[in-house]
């Protein structure tokens, strides 16, 4: 409308139309290079959740916008994300980033941009500890592994307490569960056949680090690292003449792990902080994935949890964005990111991944579902309720 109109328009009396003021998101995803396998749905996920709110109407009359980043799975380019984010985009907040080691470099980043960030997939422990901008809505892996070996100690049909740890050397997860891994075990009653055995991710001949089990077959064999690299380690394993039960944390709890390890992965147990058939919301969220990803010509066996964390941080945003009243407005950005972080620690929702809420520490309290795979398929062994809210 030009001056001339608008004077007019205001003379008469006439309502001026309200621009509308996108609310505009980032998502740091790695939808390409090694995290890829279990990365690739996040975007869908996120994709699926904007386009439900914003066909119910948006967030206080207003649409939700995306700007994606695909890191490649590497940390330096998560940093490059979270400027990007918060000074070109005029993001008001950040989805991802999505590893732990990706979170790592980035949450230092937000701090001194002054941008939320919440990962869906970052779950090594005390990431968002001491941070004022870090939030995450996903499960300390050494929390849920812990729940992992009660469930063996109970239910888990192993009567051989032994164990050995294997890791993936260069990756910041792995190596980070290596360090506990083995005292977790051990304090709840398993012994160590060998100290936890490392290896590179793009090892080829792993039997060398098999060869160390000298004939100690342990009862279980603990994996610290993705499901590729399991495959690699389980192959070899069994073909070593060990029948030990394969478990692990939730690094790789991803729906594909039946289809990867093949009979190699039978009884092979591990934890999540999400489970498809839960109730009705779950699997209604379950199929919406799955037809949207077979759209795209992404072949899952399901939806993984940090796929379900992805879908509920848009809806965290959409809620804390309604209860705090944000417009959008470019020249209230900086306030408007005070607002979202300082009201993010009232959040209260019913996720997919269960009642969503945040600790003192911007940790959420998730449950932890036991998951074997029986007959190739995924089945549920056991479930531990979250942790309160702080």
């Amino acid at each position: 409308m030009n001056k001339r109109l608008w004077t007019l328009a205001l003379a008469a009396g006439f309502a001026l139309p309200v621009l509308s003021q996108d609310l505009v998101l980032g998502l740091t995803h790695a939808k390409t290079g090694r995290f890829a396998g279990v990365g690739v749905g996040t975007e869908i996920a996120v994709d699926i959740a904007v386009a439900e709110i914003n066909a119910a109407g948006g967030v206080n009359g207003r649409k939700i916008r995306i700007e994606k980043f695909d890191t490649g799975s590497d940390a330096k380019n998560a940093q490059v994300a979270t400027q990007k984010f918060a000074e070109d985009a005029k993001a008001l907040g950040i989805i991802g980033p999505f590893s732990s080691q990706e979170a790592q470099v980035a949450f230092a980043a937000g701090e001194r941009l002054e941008i939320v960030q919440i990962p869906n997939a970052a779950s090594a422990p005390g990431l968002t500890k001491d941070r004022k901008w870090a939030f995450r809505v996903t499960e300390d892996e050494g929390k849920q592994f812990g729940r992992l070996l009660k469930t063996m100690s109970t239910k888990g049909g192993v009567s051989n307490k032994t164990a050995a740890v294997m890791f993936p050397s260069d990756e910041f997860v792995g190596k980070s569960l290596a360090t506990w891994m083995p005292n977790l075990l051990e304090a709840n009653g398993w012994k160590m056949v060998i100290p936890a055995e490392g290896f590179p991710t793009n090892a080829t001949d792993l039997s060398p680090h098999i060869t160390k089990l000298q004939g100690n077959s342990p009862g279980v064999f603990a994996f610290a690292g993705l499901p590729e690299g399991t495959a690699k380690v389980m192959k070899e394993l069994r073909r070593q003449g060990h029948n030990s039960m394969l478990i692990g944390g939730q690094i790789f709890a991803d729906p594909d792990i039946a289809k990867v390890l093949g009979s190699d992965g039978e009884n092979a147990t591990f934890v999540s902080w999400y489970w498809w058939d839960l109730n009705d919301r779950t699997r209604q969220f379950e199929k919406k994935f799955l037809d949207e990803a077979k759209k795209r010509g992404v072949n899952k066996s399901g939806a993984h949890h940090v796929d379900a964390s992805a879908y509920d941080i848009v809806y965290v945003y959409a809620d804390v964005m309604r209860r705090a009243g944000i417009t959008g407005d470019a020249a209230k950005l900086k306030a408007e990111r005070v607002a979202i972080r300082d009201s993010l620690m009232a959040t209260n929702i019913d996720g997919v991944v269960g009642k969503v809420c945040f600790s003192k520490d911007r940790d959420s309290e998730l449950a932890a579902y036991i998951i074997r795979i029986k007959n190739g398929q995924r089945t549920l062994l056991d479930s531990h309720a979250p942790d309160r809210c702080m």
